[in-house]
């Protein structure tokens, strides 16, 4: 009746061949996919982290200075590079990879259902350092473009904000407002504008770091207003004198009558013949009772501040609200969080009410896997005692079986690998077109997909080689042992002829 019992086998060789491939793929995706180490070697492997600075950024600085133009000299390539630059010595490769990794590894346990909770730590406070010191060695590499920036965004039109269109003088003369602002500029010498620029942006990382609770920078201007009163002064004569050479001369009695009836901010009508221009302005300033210096003083320098603040509302106001908003979220991420952030962090209440749920199923399932495979192997066992006449064949049965299955699968994973197609992510059709940042990004994540399915395919095909070794190294043992076991009976038989048959 072996022919029966070999019938009765062939259910048991069917559901064996589905719960073998059942558990291996299983036992895979718990290797896997449900592994923090898969997901990091695919980021490894696609060299993300020297992508993101060697090609994603260079390309988001270029739409950006398309997309968003800014007073800030950022628009040249130098400049771009420098900001890669900063950008790499503040966040580094390693230090992304790092992160990344340490991130999946505090995750991937949360979501197998291992633990409750997670905590991830990015350690943002430290790099703010190495990114205020590249952004100072930056201001080192541009610092005209960075000098003309501080004096005609910042610090100069703070300055001549109270003095409006510009300045009346008496006698007529009058100080322009691009006058003004512009030996006021030149009043600032370089080393100095660069020097408070770079104390700004030490003062931003020091507020970013948490070492002072208010940004307040104040910038003493005392030495900038003494400069610009003498260059403004030595330009306001020089204006006079050039009024003074244009009047029509008069008789000494025509000016006196001139001067006795002079208003404040007007000029005589005429200049007396054989005078100086020194002399002429001293007439003026006797009868005004008020030197040039003095007008240049009350009229302008008055009107500069002592010091030029920088503080919190000024920051936000030259941020504007989008990003005066971000910069808050930043610091208390940094400060008030210390870089972390939690489960609680992620996705809604009920969003995570309903994982939380699914988490302690894919638990009992990669704990109780083990299991799975005892089926699998009682019936091979069942298999073996079906279709076998002794133990040899017992063996052998199970072994063929299993041998024939890893076959077929290795043969079918092979064919299927070929399947994949060649882009997996596209990019949808949309009214707006694709922005180069999109396709980068959309290349990037196709070849991460496809190294991904590529090494969940191959893993897979490994694990079925290893079983398809396996089995054939043990028939082939089974058929040594029998070849070794017929010969001993038979030398037993020729030694014996009354012993038991070969």
């Amino acid at each position: 009746m072996i022919w029966l019992r070999r019938v009765l086998a062939i259910p048991l060789i069917v559901i064996f061949v589905i719960t073998l491939i059942l558990a291996l793929v299983l036992t895979h995706l718990s290797g896997t996919v449900g592994s923090a180490g898969f997901y990091n070697g695919q980021m490894r492997q696609a060299h993300v982290y020297d992508w993101v600075y060697d090609n994603l950024t260079p390309a988001a600085l270029d739409e950006a200075g398309i997309e968003m133009p800014t007073d800030f000299p950022v628009d040249t390539p130098e400049l771009k590079r420098d900001i890669v630059a900063v950008a790499k010595q503040a966040f580094p490769p390693k230090w992304l990879q790092g992160t990344f990794e340490n991130a999946t590894r505090q995750i991937f346990p949360y979501v197998m259902g291992d633990k409750n909770s997670f905590t991830i730590t990015i350690d943002v406070q430290s790099r703010i350092g190495p990114m205020a010191d590249g952004i100072n060695g930056v201001v080192d590499n541009h610092t005209q473009e960075i000098y003309d920036y501080v004096t005609d965004e910042l610090i100069v039109p703070a300055m001549t904000e109270q003095l409006g269109l510009g300045a009346a003088l008496p006698y007529g003369i009058t100080l322009t407002d691009e006058e003004i602002s512009g030996f006021v500029a030149q009043a600032m010498p370089q080393d100095w504008a660069i020097a408070q620029f770079k104390s700004m942006i030490n003062s931003l990382a020091g507020y970013l770091k948490g070492d002072v609770n208010n940004l307040n920078l104040n910038i003493d201007l005392a030495a900038v207003k003494t400069n610009a009163f003498s260059t403004l002064t030595t330009l306001a004569d020089q204006k006079l004198e050039t009024a003074f050479n244009d009047l029509p001369t008069c008789t000494p009695l025509q000016f006196s009558q001139a001067l006795a009836t002079l208003q404040p901010n007007t000029l005589p009508s005429c200049r007396p013949v054989g005078y100086t221009y020194d002399q002429f302005k001293q007439a003026l300033e006797t009868k005004l009772g008020m030197t040039i210096a003095q007008a240049v003083d009350q009229n302008v320098i008055d009107l500069i501040p002592n010091s030029y603040y920088f503080n919190d509302a000024q920051l936000r106001q030259a941020l504007g609200e989008d990003m005066a908003k971000s910069l808050d979220e930043a610091r208390k991420f940094i400060v008030d969080d210390q870089g972390q952030r939690t489960e609680q962090n992620f996705g809604s209440a009920s969003g995570r009410a309903d994982f939380d749920k699914v988490r302690p199923v894919i638990h009992a399932v990669r704990t109780w896997l083990w299991a799975l495979w005892l089926i699998p192997i009682l019936l091979l066992v069942a298999i073996g005692f079906l279709c076998g006449r002794n133990w040899k064949s017992r063996l052998l049965w199970p072994l063929g079986v299993l041998l024939v299955t890893c076959l077929i699968a290795v043969t079918l994973v092979a064919v299927l690998r070929t399947l994949v197609p060649q882009t997996i992510i596209e990019i949808p059709e949309e009214t707006v077109p694709a922005t180069k940042i999109d396709t980068m990004i959309a290349d990037k994540a196709d070849e991460i997909v496809h190294n991904a399915i590529n090494t969940f395919i191959w893993g897979f095909e490994v694990k079925l080689i290893l079983f398809l070794v396996f089995s054939g190294l043990a028939i082939a043992g089974v058929i040594a042992w029998a070849i070794v076991d017929r010969n001993r009976r038979r030398r037993l038989t020729q030694h014996d002829p009354d012993g038991p048959p070969a």
